[in-house]
């Protein structure tokens, strides 16, 4: 950890007590707070805590994500899961997530978010979980006086968090939170935060203010009436007693104020200004004194109780970063995936970013769950799906093809995240994920360069799983068949697991050598809307119809103009004769066994 610090700028000359703080930031997801105590830039601050969490993961970022597309994919996966957080450093935490590799790191997570949603289950059936989240909400850092030493700095900037970790020990006394916080003592938590009290309220007055005061008050007196000498006497020393009492002089300064105050006698009334200042000096030092000594020995019982406040500080944080991946799951219909050897399946898999959009519109039902495989999950037996590691999706347009490809690669990046998944059930293998979805090939514009992208991919021998999104719009179809042919025959004699969206299988197969599936989705027509009927469920071994009559049939429907209708007719016209039905996929090859592919190509593979 100490190498890191020091790339950040002005790091390396933290004091101890402040680097330690500066750590105790990196671990919380702290990014102002790294920013502001290493004297660096949020973006190397941002850097330093991803360094931190990549090495507790074991794996960098571009290890386990390796393309744009699928680093996207899960920093907007983050986005969705982190708005469930009640505070903004519980945010970072969820948003700063890094992918694993290591299946002990994933199975860790995974069981915390299990213990998270206990945990949110127990308070909601008490009926305190949004209250417990309503104190969450306070779980932040704040700004430190300058003036003082650093210990006291680094208790109070989380003030507002021991406070927020004392009213959840003390309030929400449930055996599921008292067991997350085991090891942390409410009255630890309490002396911390009324020592903080304590030193807030000590300082030393004003004594020059007290004793104007007092001449003001004398005098008042004395204008009043008093003509006595004893009972103008008496007024003063009964001012004297008030000054020494809220002072706080010892004997002797008081004595030397009772001096300095009878011994003139001049009106109007005041102290004898050199005795006074002599006496204000005097006490002054002793004060500063005694405010150094008490504030030492508060300073010496707090830096005993540093490791309890960040043991108490991260739990807290920890717990908000639960709570919102249990209301994620809930919200989303989560679970937790299994850590699988040699495949990557689901049942009734959603799409999680359409499941947000139709949440949003108050329309959950419209979305169809699917169930899907590839290679050879051992937890999910899916009917005539074949275990197969290289797999091609056919079918409709706007049938859900590219949804079902990002379904996947999200419940992959997710169970790298060690996050729960959108399924009913779902299994992966955790490796290397490269994703290439259609918009990016289609932003590149040229064949060259994503051959240049994917080629490589598929020469490296590493495990790994690799999706693809239709690259047929590149060149001639019959050039691209054999080119995806190419593509998935090398897919297919590895132990990598391939998936790849086409339109193209009937140009594509006959030039496949190796077992492959190919699994198309149906649309069998329109509904009265002049909507596409699609059953969003592949089916397996089968030459999914690219259905353009239906689309020209929908775009005529919809269209206002009479022109451009009667164009949309007669472009639909062009298609009588050519077949619309689905064909069964040409896939029992001669030289291709039945039997299920291995599940380890070649040694490295």
């Amino acid at each position: 950890m100490k190498a890191e610090f020091e790339e950040g700028r002005g790091s390396a000359d933290l004091p101890a007590e402040k680097r330690a703080d500066l750590e105790a930031r990196v671990a919380v997801c702290d990014v102002e707070g790294v920013s502001a105590l290493g004297g660096m830039s949020k973006r190397d601050a941002l850097r330093l805590i991803t360094r931190r969490r990549e090495k507790d993961s074991g794996t960098t970022e571009r290890k386990a994500l390796r393309t744009a597309d699928a680093r996207r994919l899960k920093r907007d996966l983050l986005e969705l899961l982190a708005s469930e957080a009640s505070s903004d450093i519980g945010k970072n935490c969820v948003l700063l997530s890094a992918p694993s590799l290591d299946r002990k790191v994933l199975r860790n997570r995974l069981e915390l978010w299990t213990k998270g949603k206990e945990v949110s289950d127990a308070l909601k059936r008490t009926g305190k979980l949004e209250k417990l989240r309503g104190a969450l909400r306070r779980l932040s850092f704040v700004q430190a006086k300058a003036a003082m030493s650093p210990t006291l700095q680094f208790f109070d900037s989380r003030k507002e968090m021991l406070g927020v970790v004392h009213q959840v020990l003390t309030e929400f006394s449930d055996p599921a939170v008292e067991s997350f916080f085991e090891g942390i003592d409410p009255r630890d938590v309490h002396g911390s935060l009324a020592a903080l009290e304590e030193l807030g309220a000590l300082k030393i007055e004003d004594a020059e203010a007290a004793i104007s005061d007092a001449e003001l008050s004398i005098n008042d007196a004395l204008r009043r009436g008093v003509r006595d000498r004893e009972k103008a006497i008496s007024t003063i020393e009964a001012k004297v007693e008030e000054i020494v009492s809220s002072l706080g002089f010892n004997w002797e300064e008081e004595e030397a104020l009772k001096r300095a105050a009878l011994g003139v006698s001049s009106l109007p009334f005041e102290f004898d200004r050199a005795a006074t200042r002599r006496l204000v000096e005097a006490w002054r030092e002793r004060k500063e004194q005694e405010l150094a000594a008490r504030t030492e020995k508060a300073e010496r019982n707090l830096r005993q109780r540093v490791r309890m406040v960040n043991d108490a500080v991260g739990k807290a944080v920890l717990l908000d970063q639960m709570l919102a991946i249990a209301s994620a799951t809930e919200k989303y219909s989560l679970t937790i995936p299994e850590i699988g050897q040699a495949g990557i399946g689901f049942v009734g898999g959603r799409n999680p970013f359409l499941a947000r959009d139709h949440l949003d519109h108050d329309s959950p039902s419209s979305l169809q769950p699917v169930s899907y495989s590839v290679g050879k999950p051992s937890s999910i037996k899916l009917p005539k799906a074949r275990p197969r590691n290289a797999v091609m999706l056919t079918g409709a347009n706007s049938g859900g093809k590219t949804t079902l490809l990002n379904t996947l690669a999200a419940i992959h990046v997710l169970t790298l995240l060690g996050l729960p998944v959108p399924a009913e059930k779902a299994e992966t293998v955790p490796m290397p994920i490269y994703l290439f979805r259609k918009r990016a090939a289609r932003k590149t514009g040229s064949l060259e360069h994503v051959l240049k992208s994917i080629i490589p991919v598929l020469a490296v021998r590493q495990r790994k799983l690799v999706l693809i999104d239709e690259l047929e719009a590149l060149t001639e179809p019959g050039a691209a068949g054999r080119i995806i042919a190419s593509i998935v025959n090398r897919a297919a004699t590895t132990s990598s697991l391939f998936l790849l969206v086409t339109h193209l299988a009937n140009e594509t197969l006959p030039h496949v050598k190796f077992p492959v599936r190919v699994d198309g989705i149906e649309a069998s027509g329109l509904d009265e809307k002049g909507e596409l009927v699609v059953d969003r469920q592949p089916r397996f071994d089968h030459i999914g119809s690219s259905t353009p009559k239906l689309i020209i049939m929908k775009l005529s429907k919809s269209s206002r103009k009479e022109a451009v209708r009667a164009l949309y007719d007669e472009v639909l016209s062009s298609l009588e004769g050519e077949a619309g039905a689905p064909v069964q996929a040409p896939i029992a090859f001669p030289w291709a066994s039945e039997e299920p592919a291995p599940d380890a190509g070649p040694a490295g593979w």
